[in-house]
């Protein structure tokens, strides 16, 4: 390269370097006016100035928290009621996950002051328990004030999704005025529209979408584990306040001992 294109080259690097020395230098001054026309002040300043802090608060978006926690499960929230603190006699029912949640619910009940009772039915599904008065017996024999619901894991890739309505509408017809949960299936993967429907057909505020919660599962990829349903019960007690019939729900310490769920097997014969 001859002298004269070095010559160059460090001219314009100079030209370059002043340029962004004014520049710096206008950012740290207010704005400039020179006749009518105003220099406006770059935000370099604040940039540089700015705490380790406040730029981490910054997401890249810009005001979005960096680093926020999902929401976990998609339980539908209204607008807050005064949570029922009268003591409940609480009924799960449901198909084969409904154990381990009736578990952890006990400690829940023991802890609040509830009574439990829990109908685990193996391999069943909103039509079973639609067409027999399994459910009505449970709630007249134990004046059941509150119901927590567990189905649709057997229909949840069903492609006529929809043929499940009058089941669903005939279960909630039994349950009446009484104050439920559905706790909704926990996905393996994606449904066909179960999840949509359910969510559709309860009262607002009654349906907890269990749908995209990560939930440890057994050895058949599908049934959470123990650990992983008590985690998903103590999800759906984080959501009761905002639910539409919010009951006392405080967290049991680790010392609680035994809790008896008093559960009933039942098993499917048809689906």
């Amino acid at each position: 390269m001859s002298n004269n294109n070095k010559s160059g080259y460090a001219g314009l690097w100079a030209l370059l370097v002043v340029a962004l020395a004014v520049v710096m230098a206008v950012s740290f001054h207010d704005d400039i006016t020179i006749g009518k026309w105003t220099v406006k002040k770059a935000p370099f300043k604040e940039t540089l100035t700015a705490s380790a802090g406040e730029r981490m608060e910054k997401g890249s978006a810009g005001d979005t928290p960096y680093g926020e926690a999902p929401e976990e499960g998609r339980g539908e929230s209204i607008a807050v009621v005064q949570t029922d603190s009268a003591p409940q006699s609480l009924l799960i029912i449901g198909d084969s996950m409904t154990l381990n949640l009736a578990l952890r619910l006990a400690e829940y009940a023991k802890h609040n002051g509830h009574e439990i009772h829990a109908v685990n039915w193996d391999s069943s599904n909103t039509k079973i328990w639609a067409s027999c008065d399994t459910l009505d017996a449970f709630i007249n024999r134990y004046d059941v004030t509150y119901v927590f619901i567990s189905l649709g894991s057997n229909e949840l890739y069903l492609k006529n999704f929809n043929s499940r309505r009058p089941y669903i509408e005939t279960i909630l017809s039994k349950i009446g005025d009484i104050p439920y949960v559905w706790i909704g299936p926990p996905n393996w993967k994606e449904d066909m529209g179960m999840n949509d429907l359910l969510a559709e057909m309860c009262r607002p505020g009654a349906f907890f979408r269990t749908e995209g919660m990560k939930l440890d599962r057994k050895k058949d990829h599908i049934h959470p584990t123990r650990a992983a349903s008590a985690l998903w019960i103590d999800s759906v007690a984080r959501w009761m306040p905002k639910s539409a019939h919010p009951i006392l729900m405080e967290t049991p310490p680790d010392t609680i001992g035994k809790a008896n769920a008093h559960v009933t097997y039942l098993k499917a014969l048809n689906k």
